[in-house]
């Protein structure tokens, strides 16, 4: 058979050892041990919505109950899970500091749910980068801060490994498997 310049070989082979065939319904399907980027987007998806249900609850209980994040900042349990207004000045700019943190939190939430329904691959890989970017260096301040401030404790490393592993994901859709 002759073929065009530049053509792949496959496109001319009989149709029985062709790459791809159509299907019952008539739709082209490829045959062999590709991946569909669909299926690339189902996990970039499903990564999405657990991002996007973390954050909505982490937002919202630094907005609502700051003093539950205060204690790995080193501030002291005082028994009050309600607590709204310390007396301490410094707890105060703190639970302030802690719920504009929340507030950002809560916007990225909405911002990658609606991420999760688009289909431009360009913004959802951009988004993808980004939060690797922002993940990694959220580990590695807290990892420092963790290994150098007197105010620390162990049950920080939680945060540690939250945001190291979160790093490792975005990381690892970004690099291995692009959304598409």
């Amino acid at each position: 058979q002759v073929r065009a310049a530049g053509c792949r070989p496959c496109c001319h082979l009989a149709p029985e050892t062709a790459m791809s065939s159509v299907s019952a319904k008539g739709k082209a399907t490829e045959s062999g041990p590709t991946t569909s980027p669909f299926d690339k987007k189902r996990r970039l998806d499903l990564l999405l919505l657990v991002h996007t249900i973390v954050a909505a609850v982490c937002g919202s209980l630094a907005v609502l109950f700051p003093h539950l994040f205060g204690l790995f900042l080193g501030e002291e349990w005082h028994g009050a899970f309600l607590r709204w207004n310390p007396d301490d000045p410094q707890v105060k700019l703190t639970h302030v500091i802690i719920r504009l943190y929340g507030a950002l939190i809560l916007g990225q939430a909405f911002i990658v749910w609606h991420v999760r329904h688009t289909a431009d691959g360009a913004m959802r890989r951009g988004i993808v980068r980004a939060y690797f970017v922002v993940f990694s260096i959220t580990s590695l301040v807290l990892l420092r801060s963790h290994l150098t401030d007197q105010t620390w404790h162990m049950s920080n490393w939680v945060n540690v490994l939250l945001f190291t592993g979160l790093a490792i994901f975005y990381g690892w859709v970004y690099w291995f498997s692009p959304p598409p």
